[in-house]
């Protein structure tokens, strides 16, 4: 078990103490967790277990609301055939501007594919500006 895995239960035990050289230590041996599988001495901090679990749904939460990285690719899919071709003509226009001067991006061909799928599926679906 390495040191940082160690910490994770320290964290969330009642004998954690903070020190400002070295950051979490055990409060009984004033020193960084030496443990191996658990520690004998182990004390859950119910409020710091609701805590962490507390964060992490509001991260998760947050990250769904937010729709993450390519939140702006999956709204142009939204907007079926027009949103394709909108794609794939900021993808020429940057590719073009960006070849004119002296740089080649790599993410332009890929905004391109991403278009020319949501161009598709918008015939398919018969998705012309949007879902309705």
């Amino acid at each position: 078990m390495t040191l940082e895995e160690r910490l994770h239960y320290c964290k969330i035990c009642t004998s954690r103490q903070m020190d400002q050289a070295t950051g979490i230590v055990c409060s009984l041996t004033s020193a960084k967790p030496t443990f191996e599988d658990t520690c004998s001495d182990f004390q859950a901090d119910e409020k710091q277990i609701e805590y962490y679990k507390n964060r992490k749904e509001a991260e998760e939460r947050e990250a769904s609301e937010t729709g993450g990285f390519f939140e702006p690719e999956k709204k142009g899919l939204q907007k079926g055939v027009l949103g394709g071709l909108a794609m794939m003509a900021i993808a020429v226009v940057w590719f073009v501007l960006g070849w004119q001067a002296g740089y080649i991006y790599y993410y332009p061909p890929i905004l391109f594919i991403i278009g020319l799928v949501g161009l598709i599926k918008g015939i398919a679906q018969g998705n012309l500006s949007g879902k309705s």
